[in-house]
């Protein structure tokens, strides 16, 4: 039977092409065939592996090579069931070459005629050395048309007889154009020897190898996924193949957590079969046991173990003898040879062996929670209080220890088995809040119930009224519905207030109402309508502390300074252990109220931690705020990844609110950066979503990034109209704590359109409220506005002022001052000189940041002031900076770092950064790679050296 003609197995249809991590073998194989084409001589190559590493594609592939060559393949495969059939193998190869019979002496032909059974007569088998000179000269014959190649699948599978030719034949290729490559599992009993063989192993695919066959038939899988599927394939090419065909599309784009054990088919679970079939029961009980505890931990398995450790050694030594398992004596670690044994093991036991061992490893892991959730919940089939009591104490654990993926699948299985529908009203409302930490939102469908609200106890109302409105606001933008629920649910828990006695349950009861109130104040932060507010604040009563300094700061915005004291003084008072929660409360408002870098490194710890654990809610809110100060501190590269990053995550979790949020920083990135068609699309985006469902926040957020564009574009009737939207001119709408943002845009905008009364209205209301006193950077923009809109004789001295302020990270607004000041010298002064200083400054700022389009602002600016900028060439670098940048700025030349000159000079990174941001402009450069050329071209110059 020719090879094109065998049912090959999904590896086998790969092409030479497809084949990862195979290279040596492709580039012999292509070698043996150019000696056979040229006549040079044949060989036999033997192909050893394990079950599944890709023997059978590497045959195929040999197979394809010769082919494009001219040679013609013949092949046998051998068949486990056909091992006891005398002469079966060779009969396949036979039927191939059956056509060179007829040139053959007639003692052969007459023996290969019986060994196909197509002689005239009946005779018996022909003896094995007959045979074997028989099928010799019938290959002879046919290599006389051109070379040949014999391919042999599962050669531990050919019957004796057959592989008595095999042999004979192989070692008698030398000088005929006959290649032999054949394929055998490693350790196989079979009765061919391996002389006149070339034997080569067939190992598991790298690493790199193993990844690049996933990623090309299966791609898109997520990250983590991948890792699982790569760890338990261990870069067995079939497994990889497979393995993924038996998951679901949830658990493949990871919404769904994957089985402890991975499914396996009848081709997988067949690669083993057959030495688990030689094991004794107890053995095979205990590798159960071992399968299932999945970290080859022998501790925990001898205590799962039902037979007890004396009977457990017992149980290793026939699986170590067969290389199922290994067993290091040193660390007590159990390893099973391939991670497909410890499936195929799992497969074939039977349901109720499977629940049993669960429940047997649920017991040994009482310590562990975590670990114990999966074999309780694998332990369940029906209503059972028991069961369903260890998987909610479980559940809470892995809670507590900010962990709610593990938490979710234990209490919602609880749920269904308790039978109590109390205990399972609990327990589903449990499992829904931590289904919202951890982005599984669909896990609160069942709370849509209406009559749910009227029948759940106060406790389990405030957790199912949390993870449905999370729900509500980030999956659909219903801040309706999500506002009288929170109403309807706080007022169901005043009606059920505790004695006030009973101080334990009446602070447990404030607490809960406490983060009611907060989310209630949230959705009407996040709707922006302020019509709602006064029910709010009616409802908000007696609230905590941080629930009260939210609703202060939503109140009203022109108190921001007031409340950022407040926010200051709450954030330095949160222990060091605070919850995820409370950290991400208080620094959404820090980050609005322009206090996120004081508060930065505490933040980055808990969004670390938070995506480690799973959190996804408080990590979503952790990348909108350092996204914000990496923006602002001009580290936009940075801001553009974490939104990037950070908006798809949202997406593939259905977070549609935070992604569309993280979208809005992509679009003002986009905006300073001038890239006119990101912004329209991603607002477009933003607004046709925000718009129809009334959130407030989110259009406001469109309109900052359009502004922000049009500002750059020096449209700025555009700008104004877009800045007045977000807040009319002289007004801080309630609410919006994003207008705050927008008050030198307005001011600028307004001052451009001659709109000098708006402009100065708010200004005045940027006084009135001590903006400047909110940070350095608004210091910086509220005196810039008071240059643009005040008087017109005290401009110059606002300017002065501005730009005198220390401690400002926003290079792009200092920038934009510098331009706008540059500008004044240039047009009210006619000072051309100190137009030039401020707008060069201004320029090589925005160059540095990318800012193309307010680039080229003060590249028109300059060119105004009679100058055409250039770099500086061979200065006097030395007059240029004070002795402190200088030095800086040898040591940057040399490759140190800002924390490494820090060190040096005994000042830290954040004063090194700010002497090279002073030092660039000065030395017409943008980076520090150019630091060395400038500084060399001072030494030639200070030594009367010509330049080079």
């Amino acid at each position: 039977m020719q090879a094109e003609n065998r049912q090959a197995p999904p590896g086998a249809a790969q092409t030479p092409a497809e084949l990862f991590g195979r290279h040596r073998e492709l580039e012999f194989f292509a070698a043996a065939c150019r000696r056979l084409t040229t006549g040079s001589t044949g060989c036999a190559l033997l192909l050893e592996g394990a079950p599944g590493v890709g023997k059978t594609a590497l045959l195929g592939a040999a197979a394809g090579h010769a082919r494009a060559d001219g040679i013609r393949v013949f092949s046998i495969a051998g068949l486990e069931s056909e091992v006891t059939l005398t002469y079966s193998g060779l009969h396949q190869l036979l039927f191939g070459i059956r056509d060179s019979f007829d040139g053959l002496a007639e003692g052969h032909r007459e023996v290969l005629e019986r060994l196909l059974g197509t002689g005239h007569k009946a005779e018996p088998a022909p003896e094995r050395f007959t045979a074997s000179v028989a099928v010799l000269e019938a290959l002879r014959r046919t290599a006389e048309g051109g070379a040949v190649l014999i391919v042999i699948d599962d050669l531990q599978w050919i019957d004796p007889a057959s592989a008595g030719v095999v042999e004979f034949v192989a070692r008698r290729l030398r000088g005929l154009p006959i290649g032999l490559v054949a394929a055998s599992r490693d350790n196989a009993k079979h009765t061919v020897g391996r002389q006149g063989f070339v034997v080569h192993r067939v190992d598991a695919l790298d690493g790199q190898a193993a990844a690049a066959l996933l990623e090309t038939a299966h791609p898109g899988l997520d990250a983590h996924v991948t890792q699982r599927l790569l760890l338990e394939a261990a870069g067995n090419p079939l497994a990889l193949l497979e393995l993924p065909g038996f998951l679901t599309q949830d658990q493949l784009a990871g919404r769904a957590a994957l089985p402890m054990s991975l499914p396996v088919d009848d081709r997988l679970e067949a690669l083993f079969a057959p030495r688990l079939r030689e094991l004794p029961p107890k053995t095979l009980e205990f590798l159960m046991v071992a399968a299932l505890e999945g970290t080859g931990g022998l501790r925990t398995i001898w205590a799962a173990y039902p037979h007890g450790m004396e009977a457990a050694d017992a149980a290793l030594g026939p699986a170590e003898e067969t290389g199922l398992i290994q067993v290091d004596p040193r660390t007590g670690h159990l390893t099973f040879r391939h991670p497909l044994v410890r499936s195929a093991i799992v497969r074939s036991a039977r349901p109720g062996q499977r629940r049993s061992a669960h429940r047997a490893l649920a017991a040994a892991l009482h310590r562990d929670p975590e670990r114990q959730i999966g074999h309780l919940i694998a332990a369940s089939l029906g209503p059972d209080e028991s069961l369903a009591e260890s998987l909610e104490r479980a559940g809470h654990t892995a809670l507590r220890r900010d962990n709610p993926a593990p938490a979710m699948a234990a209490l919602r299985r609880a749920a269904e088995l308790s039978p109590d529908p109390r205990d399972r009203d609990r327990r589903l409302a449990d499992a829904a809040f931590a289904a919202t930490q951890a982005g599984a939102l669909d896990a609160t469908e069942f709370l849509v119930d209406d009559g749910y609200w009227d029948h759940v106890s106060a406790r389990d109302g405030v957790r199912a009224a949390k993870a449905r409105v999370h729900s509500l606001l980030e999956s659909d933008g219903d801040c309706e519905t999500a506002h009288r629920l929170l109403i309807r649910v706080i007022e169901n828990l005043r009606k059920t207030e505790p004695d006030p006695d009973d101080r334990e349950n009446s602070a447990r009861t404030h607490e809960a109402v406490g983060e009611l109130q907060y989310l209630l104040a949230l959705v009407a932060f996040y709707s922006q309508r302020s019509a709602w507010w006064p029910e709010v604040l009616a409802h908000c009563r007696q609230a905590p502390e941080h629930v009260r300094i939210c609703c202060q700061a939503f109140d009203a915005p022109e108190r921001a300074v007031e409340t950022r004291r407040e926010v200051r003084r709450a954030f330095a008072g949160l222990p060091l252990d605070a919850s995820p929660e409370s950290v991400a409360e208080l620094a959404m408002l820090s980050s609005y109220l322009d206090e996120a870098s004081e508060h930065r490194e505490r933040w980055l710890d808990t969004a670390r931690r938070s995506r480690e654990s799973g959190l996804f809610v408080h990590w979503s809110y952790g990348t909108l705020i350092l996204g914000h100060d990496a923006f602002l501190s001009g580290r936009w590269a940075e801001a553009e990844n974490l939104a990037r990053d950070g908006r798809a995550l949202a997406e593939e979790h259905g977070y549609r609110l935070a992604g569309l949020r993280l979208a809005s920083q992509l679009a003002c990135v986009a905006a300073v950066r001038g890239d006119s068609d990101a912004v329209q699309e991603i607002t477009g985006d933003i607004l046709r979503w925000s718009e129809p469902r009334g959130l407030g926040l989110l259009t406001v957020s469109a309109r900052q990034a359009l502004a922000l564009l049009a500002l750059g574009q020096q449209d700025y009737e555009t700008a104004f109209h877009n800045c007045a939207l977000v807040s009319p001119p002289g007004t801080l709408p309630r609410l919006n704590l994003r207008a705050l943002w927008s008050v030198y845009d307005l001011v600028e905008a307004a001052v451009h359109t001659g709109r000098m009364s708006e402009a100065r209205a708010h200004l005045a209301l940027a006084q009135r409220c001590g903006l400047a006193g909110l940070s350095p950077r608004m210091r910086l923009l509220v005196h810039a506005a008071e240059a643009l809109a005040g008087p017109e004789a005290a401009a110059e001295k606002a300017f002065h002022r501005a730009l005198a302020i220390s401690g400002v990270q926003a290079p792009f607004d200092r920038a934009r001052v510098r331009l706008a000041f540059g500008r004044w010298l240039r047009v009210h002064r006619q000072d051309d000189e100190a137009a030039r200083e401020q707008l060069t400054s201004a320029l090589h700022a925005f160059d540095t940041l990318e800012a193309r389009p307010w680039s080229a602002i003060a590249r028109t600016e300059l060119a105004a002031t009679h100058h055409t900028p250039r770099a500086v060439s061979r200065a006097d670098i030395s007059g240029l900076l004070t002795p402190q940048e200088l030095h800086i700025a040898e040591l940057a030349a040399t490759g140190m770092s800002n924390k490494q000159i820090g060190a040096r000079l005994f000042v830290s990174p954040r004063t090194v950064s700010t002497h090279l941001y002073n030092v660039f402009p000065k030395l017409g450069i943008r980076s520090r790679a150019a630091l060395r050329d400038a500084l060399e071209l001072a030494r030639r110059q200070t030594n009367g050296q010509a330049a080079p």
